[in-house]
């Protein structure tokens, strides 16, 4: 219902930049409450949580397919995705989506790579991934914001499961000024997507 009323108003006012960055950082919030205040459903949660992160993925493919293809940028992405991918595997889909601090799920060392060589190869592979798009010229150019957002957002969860859920009062207060800050930049870069848009379509 979120994401359909955030299109229609999009559609409505003919703010697609805004529906854009909103619908692509709508997620991390997602996490952030439920790091900060546990879920009733860890099932829900799962399934929110892997529902709006494909919509927010899929937001930044809709734009970065649009530029040409720079074959360092696509690579890098593609390497990042691999890693989170691997990683992701190898630590259940339970773990992924913080079963051990939502639901309790034994605490578990694992030593299988990307494991072996690193201690958040799924970070690191987002942080991969999102900053492999700024490569792309074109891309950079005009989106530069919704890439960089995604990295300092990464940046900020791995900040957050090393704070751990006994220190939830400084998480809830940190991630909201983050999520503001993130909500600020993202109102003034979508503004000015949607005012260069408007002056190439008044040029053309």
């Amino acid at each position: 219902m979120f994401v359909a009323a955030v299109l229609a108003g999009a559609a409505i006012g003919r703010e697609p930049a805004a529906a854009l960055y909103l619908v692509s950082f709508v997620y991390y919030g997602l996490y952030w409450y439920a790091f900060g205040w546990g879920v009733d459903s860890f099932r829900v949660f799962k399934r929110d949580a892997m529902l709006l992160k494909a919509l927010s993925v899929a937001a930044l493919a809709f734009v970065y397919l649009q530029a040409p293809p720079d074959f360092l940028s696509l690579g890098v992405i593609a390497l990042g995705i691999l890693l989170n991918a691997r990683a992701a595997s190898v630590l259940g889909i339970d773990r992924t989506y913080y079963g051990h601090e939502l639901c309790g799920l034994a605490a578990q060392r694992v030593t299988e790579f990307p494991y072996s060589l690193m201690s958040h190869p799924m970070i690191v592979g987002n942080v991969m991934a999102f900053g492999g798009t700024l490569l792309n010229p074109e891309f950079r150019a005009a989106w530069w914001p919704l890439a960089a957002l995604h990295v300092v957002l990464n940046i900020a969860l791995l900040a957050m499961e090393r704070a751990g859920t006994r220190r939830r009062l400084a998480i809830r207060l940190a991630g909201l000024l983050v999520l503001a800050a993130t909500a600020a930049i993202g109102t003034v870069a979508a503004g000015n997507a949607t005012d260069s848009s408007r002056l190439s379509q008044g040029t053309s």
